[in-house]
């Protein structure tokens, strides 16, 4: 698979998961649709952006942020955002990856629909109209070829859906659709329990901003499944550290006392799975497409604090035996 175009995917959804956590949102429902044969993608939510002209550049909102590059409205550094959104790119980035582009949206007042089309260099007159209807709805039709593709495959639709478990487990506020079917999971412990089986239990546990879960590797090395704000850290980071640093001292003073062998914390780390869905202020990644969380610890604006309770499972658990 090409992740280029999965990101494109990535990009368009996780703008609405970003809506969905600010302040006094009704958002609560995504639905995704793919359409194979067209070749087509639609990520709809029920919040929707506002219908109005912007003061400095004289063009309507939804225009601005879809269609021109270096418009976003995440830039204040100030501001105390779990969104991962900062640069307003990735929406565009879609726009001029696709040979079509559709945005509808709808403020409980007006409605808003302008196409893209040739990599955004071209697009229609904004269509307004009046309506009671809360929505944004964004269909574009990638150019396949940029990415090595003639189509898009049951493989490529099969990543997109576990995008979208993914999503639903670390948001289990939200009610998503897929294909027309409901996704589900009604948490993140829900979702980890997805890979592993009755033999390998999970030990949980959560606060507001974190839910960590441990298990034993299945592999004889370590495993994660980790996420900051809703997006999938593929090669982790520090919010991994920053959860191993609290279990691998407690285990390997507790082993080290019982079995009076010295372990090293790289040992202990090999026999763990780990899950982590975490919410970070501010985040900063090691890249656009943020596989790896660079933050400092101190910066994370969140925390959680494992207890001897947690720890104590841990360690009576199959991963000290193992």
């Amino acid at each position: 698979y090409n992740p280029g175009f999965h990101k494109l995917f990535d990009e368009i959804i996780s703008n609405s998961v970003d809506e969905s956590k600010r302040p006094n949102t009704s958002l609560n429902i995504i639905k995704v649709e793919i359409d194979k044969t067209k070749g087509t993608i639609s990520v709809f939510d029920n919040g929707g952006i506002p219908v109005e002209m912007h003061k400095d550049t004289k063009m309507y909102v939804p225009q601005m942020i879809f269609g021109n590059l270096r418009s976003s409205s995440n830039y204040n550094d100030d501001e105390d955002r779990s969104w991962v959104g900062v640069n307003g790119l990735g929406s565009k980035i879609s726009n001029i990856f696709s040979t079509s582009f559709i945005v509808e949206t709808a403020d409980g007042k007006k409605k808003f629909e302008m196409e893209w089309m040739e990599n955004m260099k071209k697009h229609t007159k904004e269509k307004i109209t009046s309506t009671s209807k809360h929505f944004t709805r964004i269909t574009y039709t990638p150019e396949l070829s940029r990415f090595g593709m003639k189509e898009i495959s049951d493989d490529d639709i099969r990543i997109m859906e576990k995008r979208v478990y993914e999503i639903a487990g670390c948001n289990p506020k939200l009610t998503i659709f897929f294909q027309g079917k409901k996704i589900m999971i009604n948490s993140f412990k829900d979702y980890c329990n997805m890979y592993l089986d009755e033999n390998n239990p999970l030990i949980y546990i959560e606060n507001k901003d974190w839910q960590v879960g441990v298990a034993l590797s299945t592999t004889s090395n370590f495993q994660h499944v980790s996420y900051v704000n809703s997006v999938y850290t593929y090669d982790g980071g520090n919010h991994l550290n920053y959860i191993l640093d609290q279990i691998t001292p407690y285990l390997r003073e507790k082993i080290t006392k019982k079995y009076k062998t010295d372990i090293l914390p790289g040992q202990i780390k090999n026999h763990i799975f780990l899950f982590v869905n975490s919410t970070i202020i501010r985040p900063s990644f090691s890249s656009q497409t943020k596989e790896k969380l660079i933050s400092d610890v101190k910066n994370f604006g969140t925390s959680i604090e494992l207890n001897e309770k947690f720890l104590s499972q841990i360690y009576k658990s199959e991963i000290t035996n193992s």
